[in-house]
């Protein structure tokens, strides 16, 4: 959004004179704007003393839009800011009002100067009404630009009942206003989740608003399906955000973006990524072969300097090799196409050959392991080329940002018949408390890690979380800087999805 944005409540006195309004919700272009933070919830003349001295038409006209539900728009200079705003006001309903600021302090400067000129220089008035038509022209496109914002915004009132929606959203969505505003959410909107499947009403991240079990729901990353009435569907982000007075949400804004054009882009990269990775996987492999042949002599004996640099480029080729399976594996999730055959495996040892793939690892870092593996766990209906991903991330994970001398636990149990429950916690670097709710994206690496190991990713977790959850399972963590991080896997004790 370029401008500020405010909605308030407006409060009378008993003869109906505006005399003060409540902050409902702000952006962060208004507190740009305005220099003020912490606004909402409080009153104006609490936040700014001589408003109504300073500056009595904006009480006036909001009063009045307030109560008549009249647009207006209006233009006013803020001494205790030195700029000039353009105020456009409007009332999605009665008592209620909305504000957009935008700061038209250099248009005014410039309508001034050529005022001024105007009147000095009468000789050079074509000249100055050529430069006024221009400021008035870049005025237009600006207002046309702001009209034309690709995101749809909708509200709605404490109970879910549409208040407001915008021009954007009417087009995204094909309704029209008039048809919509007074309505409920849930008859208006339909929208579908990754699967195609239709969002339950109670699961919808506006009524989750409403109902105070989130604060603001933020699905920039993560996206729905909205429905049109002709069936026709396009995926978009959203950001919900709960209205709150007084401690009590008196409706919810969502606000919603066509993302279309992204995913086709997202999946154009994929797709190359994918390409590129099995292109690359031939040379790679051939050079791991015939590196290995070399080393073990098949072509004649090597001495010890030799064998030192062909070591190395044969550790260098095989991290190559490992790093194109893992974008192998991220392409493969992303284009769907990452197949999941299902077979009894042993969880138990398939976690004891984790560990021995990282013996070396293990030994070079002066760590401790404990294992407790409940004998009781049954097989796991899993796969056995893609699962141990799973354990070899995280392991490697708690390996590598362990301090040398460290402890590592690692525990499987049977989780009351119903699910197996993995655990692996180190006590070391850990994850700053900022980043944790990036840890499973794409990758992302925390900062306090990226000195210490230069060769991580920021796909492995990514893997990991995508390939426990089409299984059906959760994953997730606790950590604390410097204190150490745990991760907990919980799968279904009937396995698998294919």
């Amino acid at each position: 959004m370029l401008d500020g944005f405010a909605y308030c409540q407006m409060i009378f006195d008993a003869q109906g004179r505006p005399v003060d309004f409540i902050y409902l919700l702000v952006n962060k272009k208004f507190n740009e704007l305005t220099g003020l933070k912490g606004v909402v919830g409080k009153k104006v003349t609490e936040v700014i003393p001589g408003i109504g001295k300073d500056n009595p038409e904006i009480l006036e006209v909001y009063g009045r839009v307030a109560s008549t539900g009249v647009p207006e728009k209006f233009e006013t200079y803020v001494k205790r800011l030195d700029v000039w705003l353009l105020i456009s006001v409007y009332s999605p309903k009665k008592g209620f009002f909305a504000a957009l600021f935008e700061d038209i302090h250099i248009q005014k400067k410039v309508e001034m100067d050529l005022a001024n000129e105007t009147l000095a220089i009468r000789n050079l008035l074509s000249d100055i009404k050529i430069q006024k038509n221009e400021v008035e022209t870049a005025k237009v496109k600006e207002e046309t630009a702001l009209l034309a914002i690709g995101d749809g915004l909708l509200s709605t009132d404490e109970n879910g009942k549409i208040t407001l929606i915008n021009k954007t959203a009417e087009n995204l969505l094909n309704l029209r206003s008039e048809d919509v505003v007074g309505k409920s959410y849930s008859e208006v909107i339909t929208i579908e989740n990754e699967k195609n499947v239709i969002v339950p009403l109670d699961k919808r991240p506006i009524k989750l608003a409403l109902t105070g079990i989130t604060t603001n729901t933020n699905h920039s990353g993560f996206f729905y399906y909205y429905l049109r009435k002709d069936k026709t569907k396009f995926p978009a982000a959203m950001t919900v955000t709960p209205i709150i007075l007084n401690n009590k949400v008196i409706g919810a804004i969502e606000i919603f973006r066509d993302i279309t054009k992204e995913k086709e882009i997202n999946k154009a990269k994929t797709e190359f990524v994918s390409l590129a990775s099995h292109q690359l996987r031939t040379p790679l492999t051939a050079i791991s072969w015939y590196t290995e042949m070399i080393l073990n002599g098949d072509v004649g004996k090597v001495h010890a300097q030799q064998k030192k640099y062909l070591e190395e480029v044969y550790h260098g080729n095989r991290r190559m090799v490992e790093l194109v399976n893992t974008l192998l594996n991220v392409s493969r999730i992303e284009l769907g196409t990452f197949v999941i055959k299902q077979e009894p495996v042993d969880v138990i040892a398939m976690a004891e050959s984790s560990l021995d793939e990282q013996k070396f690892n293990i030994q070079h870092r002066n760590l401790k392991i404990t294992t407790n593996f409940d004998k009781n766990v049954p097989q796991l209906l899993a796969d056995p080329k893609t699962f141990p991903l799973v354990f070899q991330n995280i392991l490697s994970n708690a390996i590598d940002y362990s301090y040398s001398g460290g402890k590592i636990d690692f525990s499987i149990e049977n989780d009351k018949g119903k699910n197996i429950l993995i655990k692996i916690s180190d006590n070391g670097l850990g994850i700053p408390k900022n980043q944790q709710h990036q840890i499973f994206t794409k990758l992302f690496r925390a900062d306090n890690i990226i000195d210490k190991n230069t060769d991580g990713t920021g796909l492995g977790l990514y893997i990991a979380k995508s390939i426990v959850e089409s299984s059906g399972g959760k994953i997730w963590f606790e950590s604390e800087e410097n204190k150490g991080s745990t991760f907990f896997i919980s799968l279904p004790a009937d396995g698998q999805k294919k």
